[in-house]
């Protein structure tokens, strides 16, 4: 029986390693004791272990990397998994929205690339054959968790969540640290949105699964302002997001992977727009990492799939919310252009592709 490894120091990366695993099962291992409590909470049938530095070799998740067939991770991770002998696979994470020459690079010691869809495809044929890879296309594999949308599903899902299912549910997923909108939009989204409307903010699971006391002190204050509006939910990833997106009327966002995976289900679209972060700045991180100028064109086209609102400075959000939300017809064109661009075809088999492609090439 092959022994199978699963590794991440981040969350974002467990979903997408979690539907592999429920097909061909192994051992998640992390470095991160935060990662290793959100996957017990959403994914309580994975096995874990903890690869803890301080005990070097000793370490259970060190031993378990050592004696692996297969390491499946969704990040380079070049410097730590080179020791292994492992064959390597990786799944990426988010739906890596910019794949440069350099990010390519960075990947390129992988016995095997489990590509999401056309743009990735489109992309890694740019720098072929200069750059040789072996590479499957897989689909999206997060979308095998994304619940199939039904009134019943949607009512469940709500009461579940202590929000009102008879009520339009707003969805706020900002960028990690550093790029992400979260100090400028969040409480003023939960003073300003309509009392009409459900409000979730999702963080970045990079600031809600850390130990940073400013990020802490903010997701306190947020909360505390939470509580007395109805109907409100701060959620420290401690529900899957593919549930909150299934029972989205409106996304909003810094234009990133989850708005990017909301489009499975067609969610209208308000995208925030910031000093630290804009089309622009999009752009300009394209130019810079030498993205192909076409593929950073088309990338920017995901700003035309619905309203956009610059903020810097206290914004009321109930007209802008109502804009993008009676004005989301018009861009339904443009969401499914984009969709098929990105992640091909719609369905939920990517975990069975990815076993397949991990038995075919790196176990056989």
């Amino acid at each position: 029986m092959s022994n199978i490894i699963y590794f991440s120091k981040m969350f974002q990366a467990v979903p997408h390693l979690a539907q592999v695993a429920s097909q061909l099962p192994g051992t998640f291992v992390s470095s991160r004791r935060s990662t290793l409590q959100a996957t017990h909470r959403l994914y309580p049938a994975l096995t874990t272990a903890r690869h803890l530095r301080w005990l070097g070799p000793f370490s259970q998740g060190a031993r378990l990397l050592k004696n692996a067939d297969v390491i499946v991770t969704g990040s380079p991770y070049r410097s730590f998994l080179q020791p292994y002998r492992a064959k390597k696979c990786t799944v990426f994470h988010g739906t890596y929205m910019m794949l440069s020459k350099q990010a390519l690079l960075a990947n390129s010691h992988f016995d095997l690339l489990c590509v999401t869809g056309p743009r990735m495809q489109q992309m890694i044929r740019r720098f072929a054959p200069e750059i040789e890879l072996n590479t499957v296309t897989t689909g999206f594999l997060p979308f095998c968790e994304f619940p199939v949308a039904t009134p019943e599903q949607r009512q469940q899902t709500l009461n579940m969540l202590k929000l009102d299912p008879q009520s339009k549910t707003i969805v706020y997923t900002p960028s990690r640290r550093g790029i992400g909108s979260w100090d400028l939009v969040a409480e003023q989204l939960v003073k300003t949105t309509p009392a009409s409307f459900n409000l979730v903010l999702r963080p970045h699971p990079s600031q809600s699964l850390t130990s940073r006391r400013a990020d802490r002190t903010s997701f306190r204050q947020v909360t505390h302002l939470a509580s007395s509006r109805p109907n409100t939910l701060v959620d420290l990833t401690s529900h899957a997001l593919s549930s909150l997106l299934s029972v989205a009327d409106l996304i909003i966002s810094d234009a990133n992977s989850p708005a990017e995976e909301s489009f499975f289900y067609d969610v209208p679209q308000l995208f925030i727009e910031t000093p630290i972060f804009s089309a622009d700045t999009l752009r300009n991180m394209a130019r810079k990492d030498e993205m192909h100028p076409e593929d950073s064109a088309r990338l920017l086209t995901l700003y035309e799939c619905g309203q956009r609102q610059y903020v810097d400075s206290p914004v009321n959000f109930a007209e802008p919310i109502a804009l993008a939300i009676n004005e989301s017809h018009s861009y339904a064109e443009r969401r499914a252009t984009y969709f098929s661009w990105v992640f091909g075809e719609r369905d939920r088999s990517a975990h069975q592709r990815v076993a397949h492609a991990i038995t075919t090439h790196l176990l056989s």
